[in-house]
């Protein structure tokens, strides 16, 4: 990084254990960056986050910390349905904006949250840091390159066994393993086929009609180019294959394992036969963060904006409306 460029001054919401495992170490690990400020649900969690990470400043609300004259970027790690409040707020006091998925729980939301950002000529980027995998990024080169002919067909899944939810996460309103991971995936795969849903059927377990946060959600959709696309994520597989699948009239890629596994391999198979590219499983956080600290600084990187995210946004509620109406449902941007 130029030395005559100043570190990205970063104010972070919502002290989970995102911003404790995960993105705080990769803000501490890059010279482009710096924690200034911190705000957390309670005082001792806030305090206990600012001893850990040695950050200056402590802030006792939302308004406070957005207001910061010394915060030049804000990370926005709150529980799913607090993104939209924090959104507006950090788009009033001008500050650029990294908000953790799902990015907003109302398609209308995440209209009004774009639209802000931009009226304010702030930065907003959603925190899709799958998208930075170098493995997801050949596979997406490669599709969009035409290499496999018309795309017919994506698998995508990401399979774990987690811990029993607690607090908010219990709430099926703005949790349950749709938001938790389902977002990722249909993210990644708009981004890898540079096509939209544009039709959605979708079921989980346990049933989000009778109240629960699920744990397995499934999605059959339509893409803008006619492709279909199945998505499966579930906290009930701890074996999963983890891996992406696209189909087209001329080649298959498929990936090995995305999650769990030390090294990512890319096969395409033709008529010719198989090739193999290997690429180091990527430290996805740490790259985030530079690629934010990027577009600070003029270079637009592979995050996706609030316009990508909203339309992200209209397809969960798509997804949602077809569970509960158990039919086939259109995504309305």
């Amino acid at each position: 990084m130029n030395s005559t460029v100043k570190p990205v001054r970063w104010g972070i919401v919502g002290l989970g254990w995102v911003a404790v495992d995960f993105v705080g170490p990769a803000m501490q690990k890059s010279p482009g960056s710096e924690i200034v400020a911190c705000l957390g649900s309670t005082p001792e969690k806030t305090k206990a986050y600012a001893e850990k990470f040695n950050v200056a400043r402590t802030h006792a609300d939302l308004h406070a910390l957005m207001n910061d004259p010394d915060i030049d970027a804000v990370y926005i790690a709150l529980p799913n349905a607090m993104h939209h409040e924090a959104v507006l707020a950090g788009a009033k006091a001008k500050k650029h904006m990294l908000c953790e998925k799902p990015f907003a729980m109302r398609a209308d939301h995440a209209r009004e949250m774009a639209d802000a950002c931009k009226k304010a000529g702030v930065i907003l980027r959603v925190a899709h840091q799958i998208r930075m995998d170098e493995a997801v990024t050949r596979a997406r080169e490669i599709v969009q390159s035409g290499q496999l002919g018309k795309v017919v067909e994506v698998t995508l899944e990401r399979t774990s066994a987690m811990p029993p939810r607690k607090t908010w996460r219990l709430d099926n309103s703005q949790s349950g393993v749709m938001y938790d991971v389902g977002v990722h995936l249909l993210d990644l795969v708009q981004y890898v086929t540079g096509q939209k849903f544009v039709e959605v059927s979708a079921f989980t377990n346990p049933d989000r009609r009778d109240g629960h946060a699920d744990d397995t959600f499934t999605v059959l959709g339509k893409l803008s180019g006619g492709a279909h696309a199945q998505v499966r994520a579930t906290r009930e597989v701890p074996q999963g294959q983890n891996n992406l699948l696209v189909e087209g009239t001329e080649a298959t890629l498929v990936t090995s394992p995305l999650r769990w596994a030390q090294e990512h391999i890319v096969t395409v198979r033709d008529k010719n036969g198989a090739t193999e590219e290997r690429f180091v499983a990527s430290p996805a956080y740490e790259w985030q963060v530079q690629a934010f600290e990027q577009e600070l600084n003029g270079m637009r990187g592979n995050l996706p904006d609030g316009d990508d995210s909203a339309y992200t946004v209209a397809v969960t509620n798509a997804i949602l409306q077809s569970i509960n109406e158990r039919r086939i449902v259109a995504v309305v941007p």
